[in-house]
């Protein structure tokens, strides 16, 4: 919904969008209120990147530095837009509706926009912002092929579908924060694994954001249905890990804040997570101590702290079993 289109299908840590890059593409008019811009001078600097993960399915993030002020038009296709604002405002016109995004410090927020059919789009830029935020589209053919077999009201999905220019929006969960954050900042995996790591935590957002929408069970990981008990108890589980990932955590304790038995809650992962909570939980730590190492350059000890080791040693170990790397790669890789 929100590309950068001299960066279509690119990554990157340093790019940049110029002028001649919104002349350039057809289909795309450009305007601003300096009519002193020239085709080099740049609009957007920071990180892009904009794919199509699978047929149906996108994904544009940007984490950049808007210099100025611009407004770009084109012609929005069929698609459901889950986006995720974490800072910066953008204003938006979507045939004749207008949409306001603007990220929300205290609670980021979710927004959900279903274009039935294809309408003009205007994007307008204020400039002198930092802007970061993540979209994900999916068409109506992926929807069906690929999201409405995750929810069991497919009813309610159809409806969405159909439901021209409809606006959600809701209060991110934790577990959503998560997957926004992991995309933000992707674990240190070979190009060849890049965009699977990307894929199925977009597609996790879209059965999210489904679910937000239509108040839908989804189902587990291994195709069995959850009810819909079952899937309040596994949030509330998600949401007290995420929580509180930092303390000493039981099994026990997590079930009673979920409100289910211990060998319940132990079954609800196996089937939504394919995994044990003690993994869960570990897995959710590990990829805490790698962030606080890549954006917060912390030492390899607190690292190992945060992912609850007590031993350097044994998170070493731990931290290589998961992304393949050992912890002090990941200090040595930050430019500061």
């Amino acid at each position: 919904m929100a590309a950068a289109p001299g960066n279509a299908g690119n990554e990157g840590k340093g790019g940049r969008v110029r002028v001649r890059d919104f002349l350039r593409h057809e289909g795309i008019a450009f305007d601003s209120p300096d009519d002193r811009l020239s085709p080099d001078d740049t609009l957007m600097k920071g990180k892009f990147l904009h794919r199509e993960l699978r047929r149906g399915l996108v994904l544009h993030v940007s984490d950049a530095i808007e210099e100025r002020a611009f407004t770009a038009t084109s012609l929005l296709p069929e698609e459901l837009s889950c986006i995720f604002f974490l800072e910066g405002s953008v204003d938006l016109s979507i045939g004749d509706r207008r949409f306001a995004f603007q990220a929300d410090r205290s609670a980021v927020r979710g927004v959900a926009i279903m274009n039935a059919c294809p309408e003009n789009f205007e994007r307008a830029s204020r400039g002198g912002q930092h802007l970061r935020h993540l979209v994900v589209s999916a068409t109506p053919e992926w929807l069906h092929r690929d999201a409405l077999e995750a929810v069991a009201d497919t009813t309610g999905g159809a409806r969405l579908l159909r439901d021209h220019l409809s606006e959600h929006r809701w209060t991110l969960t934790p577990r959503m924060m998560e997957l926004v954050r992991q995309i933000f900042s992707p674990s240190p995996l070979i190009p060849e694994l890049r965009d699977l790591y990307l894929e199925g935590r977009a597609v996790e957002l879209v059965a999210e954001t489904m679910a937000a929408v239509l108040q839908a069970d989804r189902r587990g990981a291994g195709g069995t249905l959850l009810s819909r008990q079952d899937a309040i108890c596994l949030g509330r589980a998600r949401d007290f890990i995420a929580a509180r990932a930092t303390e000493a955590l039981s099994v026990e304790t997590i079930a009673r804040e979920a409100g289910i038995s211990a060998s319940g809650l132990q079954r609800l992962f196996r089937v939504a997570e394919n995994r044990s909570v003690f993994d869960y939980v570990r897995n959710i730590r590990l990829e805490r101590a790698f962030a606080a190492l890549d954006r917060e350059n912390v030492t390899v000890q607190e690292a190992s702290a945060i992912a609850g080791y007590t031993s350097a040693a044994n998170f070493a170990t731990a931290f290589r079993r998961r992304f393949g790397i050992v912890p002090t790669a990941v200090r040595k890789a930050d430019p500061r």
